[in-house]
């Protein structure tokens, strides 16, 4: 492995000047880094491998707290000390901020598969199936388990908030956004249908799913050290938007418009990951949501390059890097690349580098850490 400068051994965090350079008010000496949501067979390799630190699993191997997703007296502990290595992985790779995203339990039906990537071979891949889901009816709706937002769910939040080092900030969101959520409980194959032939159904499971975001996002913002609302919603695939624009405008987007509202008026900015081509949405996103940030940029489909020359003095773009290149390019290659894209959309500010997408298992090591050491030669 080649010499490299992360992890930093004297990090210098600073939150505020992030937040200004995402706002288009200082031009950065060093482009600011970002990611949406790291791997935590990536986390631990480098906590053991780099930082030194003692991993402590506290995760099944789907990927959840074993024995659920709440804090109780037997697993507290545990969880606290696997956010203190998250807190210190974020702080000595060189971010401003640590994110984290969790959500209160909505049941629905996952398929699993090994993981075969995961560098202990532990763990599991889930997806959601695409035909049907929990709700297909009103009286599904009706007996659906809605989850309730308690001051308890917001425990880990502030114990992040409460251990940041200095100059960092906190940015969350409730895990998975209204379309997601939407997705998961109808079907995406019930879903079409239902949005031809049962659209006072589909608005009834968006009203009630986009009531709890709210809701939780409502208690995000009391958080005194929350600096952003970083929301993901995967409205789009390679070519367009995964239903119609117009439903996309109807049932989901008026709910994020009213995200952002509570951000912004609470002093805080509002980012959006969403995957896919949004062409036909970008303009809605920017001047009716009033989204601050836009993250998930692949090559082929929606590259960071064009997304600067279109959008990059109305918002800010956060990551870029293309995950193809990421995964399959040696690192010199890589870097080269790296340095291409900070070159070009670093120019005024309102740009972070990091990964296009969340960075998965099958990422090599050595190629994120040359994606964020070359970042920080600037």
């Amino acid at each position: 492995m080649e010499e490299l400068r992360v992890p930093l051994k004297r990090p210098k965090p600073d939150i505020e000047r992030f937040l200004a350079i995402m706002r288009g008010e200082k031009r950065p000496g060093r482009t600011p880094l970002v990611e949406y949501i790291i791997d935590n067979s990536l986390l631990r390799y480098i906590v053991e491998n780099l930082l030194g630190g003692e991993w402590v699993d506290v995760f099944d191997g789907a990927g959840v707290w074993g024995g659920g997703s709440s804090i109780t007296e037997h697993n507290r502990e545990a969880v606290f000390r696997w956010y203190d290595n998250f807190i210190r992985f974020w702080h000595r790779m060189g971010y401003d901020f640590v994110r984290m995203e969790l959500m209160p339990p909505y049941p629905a039906e996952s398929i699993f598969a090994p993981d075969t990537a995961d560098r202990e071979g532990r763990t599991q891949r889930s997806w959601q199936k695409l035909s049907v889901g929990p709700i297909g009816s009103w009286e599904d709706f009706e007996r659906y388990p809605w989850p309730e937002i308690r001051e308890g769910d917001f425990e880990i939040h502030r114990y992040i908030c409460g251990n940041l080092p200095e100059g960092m900030g906190f940015i969350s969101c409730h895990a998975g956004g209204i379309y997601e959520h939407t997705v998961r409980l109808l079907g995406y194959e019930n879903l079409c249908i239902s949005l031809i032939e049962n659209r006072k159904l589909v608005r009834a499971v968006t009203d009630r799913i986009g009531e709890i975001i709210l809701h939780y996002n409502r208690h995000l913002l009391q958080l005194e050290r929350l600096v952003a609302l970083f929301q993901g919603d995967d409205f789009g695939y390679n070519t367009q938007t995964l239903v119609s624009p117009d439903d996309l405008r109807t049932f989901f987007l008026p709910w994020h418009k009213k995200y952002a509202e509570e951000a912004h008026k609470s002093g805080r900015v509002y980012f959006l990951h969403s995957c896919g081509k949004l062409d036909a949405i970008m303009e809605d996103l920017i001047e009716g949501v009033r989204i601050d940030g836009k993250h998930s940029f692949m090559e082929g489909v929606a590259p960071v390059l064009d997304a600067k020359k279109r959008y990059g003095d109305r918002i800010c773009l956060l990551g870029g890097v293309d995950m193809n290149r990421l995964v399959s390019d040696e690192p010199p290659a890589l870097r080269r690349y790296v340095r291409r894209i900070i070159d070009e959309c670093a120019v005024g500010g309102r740009f972070a580098i990091g990964a296009g997408n969340s960075v998965p298992s099958y990422v090599p090591v050595n190629n994120y850490l040359a994606m964020i050491d070359e970042a920080l030669r600037d």
